[in-house]
């Protein structure tokens, strides 16, 4: 059995596979095959003098059981963020101001207008959609709370968290508990109140109510843990540059300078959504059709360093989102010193800017001084701030997140089906990744590790009794 990409999802799906087929069978042989020297996929981390900087996600939620067990097989215990971290900043006007959930803090933010405010407060008098039909998540957010908190609130939320355009990201499919609180109270102020009481694991509408986290060391900490301790082959520099079937049950996989294909009964794609649409051109082309219309705008991830100036100017906490419109060309800031301990120099700060995503496309293929400049002069502006950055460091990914836009559901679906017409009891195609239901690194980490049980599983059923 194969698993092609070596991100958080494709080790999962090794760990997965081995461990199921070694229960079932008492023997397993499962390789993960990954193109970059290193596995990780976009959980990097680089380490610059005192400065420890996430080049891709600065932590995962707390949500999924399955990022302990996969911790214990890493050999590795989760560091929970700081408090700071439940202090968040929306900027508006130019000023960066915290949004508080007690109502009369909230208003006094000045956030929304008074008139927002009396719509936003009505929200549980509108009646609520009762039906699955396709809605984005800015018609929901203006339907509900009114067109202005979907403006000023929502779509700064959508942007700074995917990189994405809540005008064109469908509800369901990037924010499938929005809806499902609606249909079970009706009213999203309602469901904050009653989670609240209850203090429901699931999280309200704000999303999962669960604590920030990452590894001693930084994120790529958890990859590199799961391959140092792999119980399966892991080969790195092998890109995979092509799937074939090559009879019943079986599949070759054509490495890029290897004269000889490398045959597998099972094959779990765990690589990007691009990457993977590529692989299944030839077994699956309309599959691959479709894998390949999902978008996947480039992000800028910029890493500014500051001495004390702007540790006392820049207000503590999480960081802050910006809304399109409002000034900045930057999505928003991270301050990664005020969540981890050992992200910066004592008396330092350490700062993460995004910048591109849907919205702002060609933002991420700017030349690095650039984006640099771009990141500070959007942070000088806000704070004030006189001294230059004593880091810069600039990290582009071309093809970042998934973006869920309207018919994502109806195309997801499309994708399984034709997977599902690869298996048999002799194996078959399945996807890993974040590509379908679920952009998170926990997420990712699910899918991969369901998607890696199930190709074992349909190489060795189940024995009777």
């Amino acid at each position: 059995m194969a698993v092609i990409g070596g991100g958080i999802s494709g080790l999962a799906a090794a760990w997965a596979a081995h461990e199921e087929l070694a229960a079932r069978t008492g023997e397993a042989d499962v390789v993960l095959l990954e193109g970059e020297p290193t596995v990780g996929g976009k959980a990097r981390t680089r380490r610059l003098d005192e400065w420890t900087l996430e080049t891709g996600p600065t932590g995962f939620l707390d949500a999924e059981p399955l990022m302990d067990e996969l911790a214990a097989r890493a050999g590795l215990e989760k560091v929970r963020a700081s408090g700071a971290a439940r202090r968040r900043f929306l900027v508006r006007r130019g000023v960066a101001r915290q949004v508080r959930t007690h109502p009369l803090a909230f208003a006094l933010s000045r956030v929304l207008s008074p008139a927002g405010l009396l719509r936003l407060a009505a929200e549980p008098w509108v009646p609520p959609r009762r039906d699955d039909d396709d809605e984005s998540v800015w018609d929901f957010a203006a339907r509900r709370l009114g067109s202005e908190a979907a403006e000023r609130l929502v779509a700064p939320m959508v942007s700074g968290v995917s990189a994405g355009d809540a005008r064109a990201l469908s509800l369901p499919a990037a924010f499938p508990r929005m809806r499902e609180l609606e249909r079970e109270h009706g009213s999203l102020l309602r469901a904050a109140r009653a989670l609240g009481r209850t203090g429901s694991a699931r999280g309200g509408p704000g999303g999962p109510a669960a604590p920030l986290c990452s590894f001693p060391g930084g994120m790529e900490a958890l990859p590199a843990g799961l391959a140092r301790r792999a119980p399966f082959r892991l080969r790195t520099g092998a890109p995979v540059a092509s799937i074939a079937a090559a009879g019943p049950g079986s599949w070759r996989l054509a490495i890029a300078g290897e004269a000889e294909p490398l045959r597998a009964e099972a094959v779990v794609l765990a690589a990007d959504a691009p990457s993977s649409a590529a692989l299944l051109a030839g077994p699956l082309p309309a599959a691959a059709l479709d894998l390949a219309a999902i978008p996947c705008p480039g992000v800028a991830v910029v890493g500014l360093g500051y001495g004390a100036e702007a540790a006392r100017r820049i207000p503590p906490g999480f960081g802050g989102l910006i809304g399109r419109g409002d000034g900045p060309r930057s999505l928003g800031y991270a301050l990664d010193s005020h969540l981890f301990a050992d992200r910066g120099p004592r008396g330092g700060l350490l700062v993460r800017v995004l910048l591109g995503g849907a919205t702002d496309p060609q933002a991420a293929s700017l030349p690095p001084e650039a984006l640099a400049e771009t990141a500070h002069a959007d942070l000088a502006r806000l704070f004030a701030l006189d001294a230059p950055p004593l880091l810069r460091e600039v990290v582009r990914w071309p093809a970042a997140i998934p973006q869920y836009e309207l018919g994502h559901r109806e195309r997801a679906a499309r994708i399984e089906k034709a997977l599902a017409s690869t298996r048999s009891p002799a194996g078959g195609l399945f996807l890993a990744g974040n590509a379908l239901d679920g952009i998170a690194f926990a997420r990712a980490a699910v899918r991969g590790w369901n998607a890696g049980r199930d190709a074992a599983r349909s190489l060795a059923p189940a024995t009777p009794g």
